[in-house]
C-alpha cells in the first residue's frame, strides 16, 4: 500500500493540489497538509504535526519552485523522509534548479510521471514482495534503490 506525503510550501499549494488531484484520479490514498494559523505558527506543535503525517505515508513528492529555497519546513520533511529510506521524487516547476540535497532523486516535471512514478512504484513492490515477509532496513533501501533506477529510466 502506497501514501504518499506531498511536501510544499504555501505559495505552491496550487501544484500540490493538482498532484493531489492526480493521485485521487488513480485510488492513491496522500497526505496534503493544509495548516490552520495556530499550528503553523507554533514550531513544535508543527514538528510533531508533520512528524505524525509523515510517518502515516510511504513516499514523498517534493513540490519544488523558487520560493522553495526559501522553506525551513521542506528540508525538514525530506531529511525525516530520507532518514527512513522514504522513496522521494521532486516536482519541478519551471526550470527550477534545484538545491544539491535534491538533485539525487527522480524529477517529476508533468502530470503523467505521476503515473510513471506509482506504475513503477507497484512494479517495483511486487518484484519484492516475494523475498521477504519481514522487510528489514536493507531489503527497503534495495528497494527504494530499485525504483529510483527504474523511474529515472522512464522519465
Amino acid at each position: 500500500m502506497i501514501k504518499i506525503f506531498i511536501s510544499h510550501k504555501q505559495e505552491d499549494s496550487y501544484v500540490a493540489s493538482k498532484i493531489a488531484n492526480e493521485l485521487e484520479m488513480m485510488g492513491i490514498p496522500y497526505y496534503l497538509d493544509v495548516l490552520n494559523f495556530t499550528t503553523a505558527t507554533n514550531g513544535k506543535e508543527l514538528t510533531d504535526h508533520i512528524k505524525q503525517n509523515l510517518n502515516k505515508c510511504t513516499d514523498i513528492i517534493v513540490v519544488m519552485s523558487e520560493v522553495t529555497k526559501y522553506s525551513q519546513w521542506v528540508p525538514f520533511e525530506v531529511g525525516m523522509a530520507a532518514q527512513n529510506d522514504m522513496p522521494t521524487a521532486t516536482f519541478l516547476q519551471e526550470n527550477v534548479s534545484l538545491p544539491e540535497f535534491l538533485a539525487y532523486w527522480p524529477r517529476l516535471k508533468w502530470p503523467s510521471d505521476i503515473k510513471k512514478y506509482i506504475t513503477t512504484r507497484h512494479e517495483v513492490q511486487r518484484e519484492y514482495a516475494s523475498r521477504n515477509l519481514f522487510e528489514s532496513a536493507e531489503l527497503r533501501k534495495s528497494q527504494t534503490e530499485r525504483f529510483y533506477s527504474l523511474l529515472k529510466k522512464r522519465l
